[in-house]
């Protein structure tokens, strides 16, 4: 191999060299734009302002109920949590727990929106010591926009006034979503006189903090593709794509804020706590 041919080589060895390094390269700078292109449009801790026009302003509260009996407690520097109580016996909002919707359009960051087709919830959550979880009870979730909070406590979606996606402790600490939905054409989703739980086979520990998340893609008006994502401190627990959440290309159909809901019950007395309970929320974010 004379001079001409060896250096013709090893010019051609180094192109290819640094062209697979080139190519390992954009692949993992691929890889870290598609780890951070979520955009988040909503995050907040709960702090002091808690329960004043401030923090109604920020969230986008519409109204509130039984938040006089929450407060809010340290975690950490910077960060801060929400206390519920929920009081021996108590049953029902009216008795025990927290509720108010956030609507994203009364927020100054999402106020120009009419709702948004494909979102994720994440917050984290602890059922203190000692917590009784009885036979149920609601937590957080999504739903559609306009007034869809009221799409709960037995009046059902009709496919054009929206939906409810909260979360539920059941017995033991099991958790479920406890979907308002529409009926579907598949016979699968919707159509019950009280909520439908979906099971996400995981149970909920006391006095432990856990990260939780709800993806919700609302799919296509009258169609059967909408899409449901769960995970607990990052793992999927559950993946649907098989529901439908309206019937009509409206604000009620798309993802319109979130629903802060939680109380035991339940309408009878098997639902309320043998003691005092408490449950602590912080860390909020919704991004897509």
């Amino acid at each position: 191999m004379n001079r001409v041919h060896q250096a013709f080589c090893c010019m051609f060895l180094f192109i290819l060299f640094g062209n697979l390094i080139a190519c390992k390269s954009n692949k993992n700078i691929s890889s870290l734009n598609k780890n951070v292109q979520n955009h988040i449009f909503f995050t907040a801790e709960f702090d002091s302002s808690f329960n004043t026009e401030k923090w109604k302003n920020k969230w986008g509260i519409e109204w509130t109920n039984r938040t006089d009996e929450c407060e809010i407690v340290p975690l950490k520097p910077n960060q801060s949590a929400l206390r519920v109580f929920y009081p021996e016996g108590a049953v029902g909002p009216a008795e025990g727990g927290a509720q108010f919707p956030m609507v994203f359009s009364n927020t100054k960051e999402l106020e120009n929106t009419d709702g948004f087709k494909s979102l994720t919830l994440k917050y984290q959550l602890k059922f203190e010591e000692g917590f009784d979880f009885r036979l149920g009870g609601k937590l957080p979730g999504l739903m559609g926009g306009g007034d869809s909070w009221a799409r709960s406590g037995g009046t059902q979606p009709d496919g054009a006034n929206g939906w409810t996606m909260r979360f539920m402790w059941r017995t033991d600490g099991e958790l479920v979503v406890y979907a308002y939905l529409p009926p579907s054409e598949n016979q699968k989703w919707g159509g019950k006189q009280w909520g439908q739980d979906i099971d996400c086979n995981f149970f909920f520990e006391p006095d432990k903090w856990y990260v939780i998340e709800q993806h919700v893609n609302v799919g296509t008006p009258g169609k059967d593709d909408g899409k449901l994502i769960v995970k607990v401190d990052g793992v999927e627990l559950l993946t649907l794509d098989d529901l439908r959440y309206g019937d009509i290309n409206n604000e009620y159909h798309k993802i319109g804020g979130i629903f802060f809901s939680t109380f035991h019950g339940g309408n009878s007395s098997g639902w309320g706590p043998l003691n005092d309970s408490y449950l602590q929320f912080a860390s909020f974010e919704v991004f897509n």
